[in-house]
């Protein structure tokens, strides 16, 4: 996954349409306290890191990434953090120790990881966490109607843009996929947190991901036209704005105890 993300250089919240509602109920979730330590795990640039600072800066923050170029983004996008608090890590197999953290945060990374994989990434965060520590979790949650949709749309656009490792190793699970993983991984409570009506757009793909190539967008949206089934255009307010296809999706914020 790391060769994927050496070259996925991205602003999540612009191709995402993170608002600021969403983004202030993961802060909630998360409720960082004076001198928690937190890790901000498959951090990518550090937005989540950064979020956490600014509602309490006397945490002790963390963070970490197998991608050393993301890492090294986060360092610029968090100058004041110890390089030493920097770790390139491949989270299923952490360098930290066990019963470290009070909380550890995964914003959108569980889906990048082969489905025989997640589960091994939750019971590292489950073995780092402290006793009654939390793992807070945002990612998108589907289900048996938009699974293989979703699923078949972001891959063709990895693999549009040439992104090989993430058109292959991504998986994005189901719902109840998710919840039977934090069964498996044995949380004593798992309470889902929020709901957020995410709005895909193909359009925001086209500078960040296809470099303003408009024949790998126009390629991206003829396959969404065909792909996409028609019973499901209503219930997910599928709309073709020709040079912009939009359609929406479920994401959720969770937070487990340990």
């Amino acid at each position: 996954m790391k060769a994927g993300f050496d070259t996925r250089i991205v602003s999540y919240e612009n191709i995402h349409s993170i608002a600021p509602t969403d983004w202030n109920k993961l802060l909630k979730a998360i409720n960082p306290q004076p001198n928690e330590i937190i890790l901000d795990g498959m951090c990518g640039y550090g937005a989540v890191g950064k979020g956490i600072l600014e509602k309490e800066k006397s945490v002790y923050l963390f963070l970490s990434d197998e991608s050393e170029v993301q890492i090294e983004r986060a360092m610029k996008n968090l100058p004041k953090i110890s390089k030493s608090n920097f770790s390139i890590d491949s989270f299923p197999k952490s360098k930290f120790k066990e019963n470290f953290f009070d909380k550890v945060v995964i914003k959108m990374g569980l889906h990048e990881v082969p489905k025989k994989e997640q589960l091994n990434v939750v019971k590292e965060a489950k073995r780092i966490l402290k006793p009654k520590g939390k793992f807070i979790i945002w990612d998108i949650m589907l289900n048996s109607q938009t699974q293989s949709l979703f699923q078949d749309v972001i891959r063709k656009k990895d693999k549009l843009s040439g992104f090989e490792t993430l058109t292959r190793e991504r998986y994005f699970f189901r719902e109840e996929e998710f919840l039977e993983t934090m069964k498996k991984a044995k949380f004593s409570k798992i309470k889902e947190f929020h709901t957020i009506n995410y709005r895909f757009s193909s359009e925001k793909r086209l500078e960040s991901e296809f470099h303003n190539d408009l024949t790998k967008l126009d390629s991206l949206n003829k396959f969404i036209r065909e792909r996409f089934p028609e019973e499901l255009k209503k219930p997910l307010r599928f709309e073709d704005k020709e040079k912009d296809i939009q359609f929406n999706i479920i994401k959720k914020i969770f937070v487990m105890t340990k």
